[in-house]
C-alpha cells in the first residue's frame, strides 16, 4: 500500500519537520512573533524545499518586506528558499491576475539567472521517483511541485498547460496536476533573482 511507503518520504521525515519548526521559532523570534511559519513545498526539478511565511502586520511596506525576507535568509541559508503567502505579497500591490504570463516574460528576462540546488535534491529526487510511480505516470517527468497537506499530497509536473491529470487512492490521496514550465521557470529565477540582490521576492513581481 503506498500510505506505509509515504510515511518513508523525504518530506515527510520528523527530522526535516523539526528543523523547519527550529527555523519557525528562530523567525519568530527575531521578528517579536510578526513572520509566522504556515507551510512548506517542495520543488523536487529545482533540489529546492520554500519555507513560507505569513506576517502579521497591517500595514505594508516593499522595505518592510525586504528586510523580513533578509531576515530569513540570514537564518535558513543556502538550507532553503522562503516567501510570504500571496495574501501577504497583495497588500504591497502584487496582482495575481495574470501571474502566469508575467512569471514567464521573468524566464526570459532573468534567464541567465542561475538555479543552484539544495542540500535537499537527493531526498527530494526520491520522492518524486515514488510519487510518479505511485500515479502511474512516466519516470522521466519533471516534477515541479510536491505539497504536504493534512491527508493528501500534491503532486505538479512541469508541462505546457494548467490541467488536472489524475486522483490516485490507496491509503493516501495523490492529486496529481500539469502547470506550464515557463510559468514555474519564471518563478524559480525570480525567486533566485530576489535571494541574491537581498530584495523581496513581491518587487521582482511588481516589475511586470
Amino acid at each position: 500500500m503506498i500510505d506505509k511507503e509515504v510515511k518513508k518520504m523525504y518530506l515527510l521525515e520528523d527530522q526535516l519537520k523539526n528543523r523547519m519548526q527550529q527555523i519557525a521559532a528562530v523567525a519568530a523570534t527575531q521578528s517579536w512573533n510578526a513572520v509566522r511559519f504556515e507551510e512548506y513545498i517542495a520543488l523536487p526539478c529545482f533540489g529546492q524545499i520554500i519555507l513560507r511565511f505569513t506576517l502579521d502586520q497591517i500595514e505594508l511596506s516593499l522595505s518592510d518586506l525586504d528586510h523580513y525576507e533578509t531576515m530569513l535568509y540570514e537564518i535558513v541559508g543556502n538550507e532553503f528558499l522562503i516567501d510570504f503567502m500571496g495574501s501577504v505579497y497583495q497588500k504591497v500591490g502584487v496582482s495575481y491576475a495574470d501571474l502566469e504570463d508575467r512569471l514567464i516574460k521573468l524566464s526570459k528576462q532573468l534567464a541567465d539567472e542561475l538555479l543552484p540546488s539544495s542540500i535537499h535534491g537527493k531526498g527530494l529526487k526520491e520522492d518524486a521517483a515514488f510519487l510518479l510511480q505511485a500515479a502511474g505516470l512516466r519516470p522521466d517527468e519533471r516534477v515541479w511541485e510536491i505539497q504536504p497537506n493534512d491527508d493528501a499530497l500534491v503532486l505538479l509536473i512541469m508541462g505546457k498547460q494548467n490541467r488536472k491529470l489524475k486522483e490516485v487512492d490507496a491509503g493516501v490521496k495523490l492529486y496529481v496536476g500539469e502547470v506550464p514550465e515557463q510559468a514555474c521557470l519564471g518563478l524559480m529565477k525570480a525567486a533566485c533573482y530576489a535571494k541574491r540582490t537581498g530584495v523581496s521576492l513581491a518587487r521582482i513581481l511588481l516589475l511586470q
